[in-house]
């Protein structure tokens, strides 16, 4: 039986089991370019490592850090402005 690097990915992590994907994976499954995923890894915004080749490999499940700007941040940073109001 064959399995993908996707499917072994998920049952290692149904098995309390860390895996490791390549990008080229993470690009595919996100909708999204290699370029985009090494940029996020090389950031530090995707928890990832590097090997002695050069190449990326990135920590499934995925480990993903928000970033600062666009809407997304801009609605988180209202909130904790909201909240701040609130305690004093």
């Amino acid at each position: 039986m064959h399995l993908d690097k996707m499917a072994i990915a998920r049952i290692r992590v149904r098995e309390g089991l860390d895996s490791w994907l390549p990008v080229s994976f993470v690009a595919a499954d996100w909708g999204v370019s290699t370029r985009r995923v090494r940029v996020l890894l090389d950031a530090g915004r995707l928890e990832g490592r590097q090997g002695e080749n050069g190449y990326w490999e990135v920590m499934f499940p995925y480990r993903v850090t928000v970033g600062r700007r666009g809407p997304a941040a801009r609605r988180e940073q209202k909130k904790v402005e909201r909240m701040k109001e609130r305690i004093l």
